[in-house]
């Protein structure tokens, strides 16, 4: 592989960003973020939250790590209580993130791949930033939006280092990784594609941010087991959140098995107890997936289906918490099962649950909690921000619940068509593309985490679209950097014609 290259402009990337050449960007970048919050604020006066939103204010209020969710939203909005108790302040807050993250993202992109025309990357920068999802979640009381932009500041400090960046970009990217990790659990797969792609670089810089990726997985996971221990009194990574997920989505399979004998089943008695309870239940799993056809989080959390029912009844034969048994049998039990059903029923799992689940990833199908007529959903919410329960908190434009999210489809449907022409030019036309090095580096690894990010979450949880908010940043730089390869040296339409 050839040598690192340094980035063509003589001017340094804090220089770049002042420069009189990039107002207008930030001009743009401004008057969208500005517009996004007016538009959402008169639909929505006060932040929504949900019972979700109530978890992390409790865990923030209280200074608790709770086991359901990581502790890291709970400390953003600690952070900005700490400034302002006014919930409005949570919104001014994310809005302010996510104008900073896209920014710094989109001036990485436009630093290292050099526009080959002003109009696109106006275009392209313009239906970056102008995202209906990001300003709707940025007026949630949900960990969604800060993940999204944690990951933009992830990637952007990825792809300095890629290019041979110094020591700040590297200590970038390890605050970064340490947020996300500590924001989504679903970050642990972060690391390994970053450290991958890190081998193919060259130099000390290689194995610094080699052992800087490992080193931050291994602080996070100390942490989390001193967390567990100190408010569970279990000293273990796993919350028993993934075992629960994992009974949850492999029990999409058992309408469609035939009945498994005990034999065949883990040798743990309570594992081949859980199995017998729960196919007695068959019909119902079957009339919640919709024969099928679709995915649910049911399981997980409705006290009258088969998961919290045999929960409730350990609880009562071993007369311990809810806490402790959610625990254990998430930890275990659950975890093991989900986990036989989608290692032996490869194919029912796939076409019962994924295949389903990942029609989500192409087409906006549930707005999930993104909307609602009631804003404010969470009693904890009333506590903390002193809100006056007898005032109207509702919804006081139903233009959300129709226009928008009919909007949100449409675009984002025509975001994937457009990314599909792309890729169908560049592979007819790939003489064109010239990366060099570490251009190439980037665009597949940027690719290849876009790939893993999807197949990942696609498989952990059914998705909802608040899930996709934190890859808007990838379909941005694949279509940019691929467009700008395609029609550099194009200028005008003659020699566009020429070319072909």
């Amino acid at each position: 592989m050839k040598a690192q290259k340094k980035p063509e402009t003589k001017q340094n990337f804090v220089r770049f960003l002042l420069d009189k050449e990039q107002y207008y960007d930030w001009l743009l970048l401004l008057i969208v973020c500005i517009t996004g919050y007016c538009i959402v604020k008169s639909g929505y006066p006060y932040p929504l939250t949900y019972p979700d939103s109530g978890g992390y204010i409790m865990a923030a209020q209280t200074d608790t790590f709770f086991f359901y969710r990581p502790f890291g939203y709970s400390m953003f909005l600690q952070i900005i209580h700490a400034v302002s108790s006014n919930i409005h302040a949570v919104f001014i807050g994310q809005i302010g993130l996510y104008f900073i993250s896209a920014a710094i993202f989109a001036f990485t992109i436009k630093y290292f791949f050099t526009p080959a025309g002003k109009t696109g990357w106006y275009l392209l920068l313009f239906f970056f930033v102008f995202s209906p999802m990001a300003f709707i979640l940025a007026n949630c009381v949900m960990s969604d939006l800060l993940f999204g932009a944690v990951i933009f500041i992830l990637l952007s400090s990825f792809i300095f280092i890629i290019k041979g960046g110094k020591w700040v970009s590297l200590v970038v990217f390890s605050l970064a990784l340490f947020c996300s990790l500590h924001v989504r659990y679903s970050a642990m797969v972060f690391p390994v594609v970053t450290v991958v792609f890190f081998f193919l670089i060259k130099g000390k810089m290689r194995w610094l941010a080699i052992a800087s990726s490992l080193a931050v997985t291994l602080v996070f996971h100390t942490q989390l087991k001193d967390m567990m221990q100190e408010t569970t009194g279990f000293r273990q990574f796993s919350t028993g959140f993934d075992g629960w997920q994992y009974a949850n989505n492999g029990m999409h399979v058992l309408p469609y098995i035939k009945d498994v004998p005990d034999r065949k089943l883990p040798k743990r008695k309570e594992i081949r107890e859980l199995h017998r309870f729960i196919m007695s239940h068959k019909d119902i799993i079957s009339e919640k997936t919709n024969q099928g056809k679709a995915v649910t989080t049911a399981f997980m959390w409705e006290n009258d289906l088969p998961l919290k029912m045999f929960l409730q009844k350990k609880i009562r034969e071993q007369r311990r918490s809810y806490s402790y048994m959610w625990i254990k049998l998430g930890s275990t039990t659950y975890k093991d099962y989900g986990q036989y059903l989608i290692l032996n029923y490869p194919w029912e799992f796939m076409r019962h649950y994924y295949f389903p689940n990942l029609a989500g990833v192409f087409h906006l199908n549930a707005p999930g909690i993104m909307y609602g007529e009631k804003t404010i959903d969470s009693q904890e919410a009333y506590d903390w921000y002193q809100l006056d329960r007898s005032q109207d908190l509702s919804c006081k434009n139903p233009f959300y619940q129709g226009f928008v999210w009919t909007f949100m489809q449409i675009t984002y449907g025509l975001t994937w068509i457009f990314i599909l022409a792309l890729s169908v030019w560049a592979t007819v036309w790939r003489k064109r593309l010239r990366f060099d090095g570490t251009d190439k580096i980037v665009f597949w690894g940027l690719f290849v985490f876009g790939v893993i990010y999807y197949a990942s979450t696609v498989f952990a949880s059914p998705i909802e679209s608040r899930y996709l908010f934190p890859m808007e940043c990838i379909h941005f730089a694949f279509c940019y950097i691929l467009f700008n390869k395609l029609t550099t040296g194009i200028k005008n339409y003659s020699s566009l014609v020429k070319s072909l």
